[in-house]
């Protein structure tokens, strides 16, 4: 986050972009342009600060994030791309709202996320309804979204690794899914063992980069979910886990 010029006559400093605007309190109330500021204490909740930005409207005015070089299309893209917890560390999100562009599907966005995930050897699945027996009377269709989802991450002679739900993993639906893979890209090894003892949807590439996501595969499009990336710390945990339960299965 780059710094901004103020107006020093005015009795402001100029400060970084990730920080509050500090002026010399000398009784006066300040409006310098973009730099306009108010702080609240404790921080604004999601829910508070929409109704704060309802009444502002109400009076004739715009409630905005206060950097002008960063849209809500790059925050989208960085949500889609890279998850919330790149937020995390953020103090302050400065930018003007601008109207938001046509979304891609849900589907694309996955296929995005995958591409990114880029897996050369090794890609480990935790899904518990990868395979739902909910899909059987749309086995094909489903089968057909999740190999749109997945190509991107496929790679001749990958190894995929799948963990699914015992009580989840319907037949019907997982040679359809299988076969699609297959039909995408020669060689490709895939394993399918059974487990309850994950509920959470992960997804590990070589190893080295994993991303958590909301919602089975099967959900994708019905409900709204979440994309985020996995720390080191978290990949490990979540391999620890899986070479417990394979090297039990095996």
């Amino acid at each position: 986050m780059s710094a901004s010029p103020m107006d020093e006559d005015d009795g402001a400093t100029s400060t970084s972009a990730a920080e509050p605007v500090i002026f010399e309190d000398d009784g006066e109330f300040r409006h310098v342009d973009g730099w306009n500021s108010f702080q609240f204490d404790p921080p604004l909740t999601h829910t508070d600060a929409l109704k704060l930005s309802s009444s502002a409207q109400e009076l004739g005015y715009r409630m905005l994030f206060r950097r002008a070089d960063y849209s809500i299309e790059q925050i989208q893209q960085q949500l889609v791309e890279r998850g919330p917890g790149s937020f995390l560390n953020m103090v302050w999100l400065q930018e003007d709202i601008s109207p938001k562009a046509p979304a891609p599907t849900v589907e694309q966005r996955m296929a995005a996320r995958m591409r990114k995930l880029a897996p050369s050897d090794e890609l480990i699945i935790t899904d518990p309804y990868l395979f739902t027996g909910s899909r059987k009377h749309d086995s094909q269709e489903y089968a057909d979204s999740v190999v749109r989802m997945m190509t991107p991450a496929l790679t001749p002679g990958l190894r995929i690794t799948a963990l699914v739900s015992s009580s989840g993993n319907n037949p019907i639906v997982r040679a359809a899914v299988l076969d699609g893979l297959r039909a995408q890209v020669q060689n490709l090894d895939i394993t399918v063992v059974e487990t309850d003892d994950f509920h959470d949807r992960f997804w590990i590439a070589d190893g080295e980069r994993g991303l958590i996501i909301g919602a089975s595969l099967n959900k994708i499009g019905g409900k709204i979910f979440f994309v985020d990336e996995l720390s080191r710390s978290d990949i490990k945990a979540v391999l620890d886990e899986v070479d417990a339960i394979v090297g039990t299965c095996a």
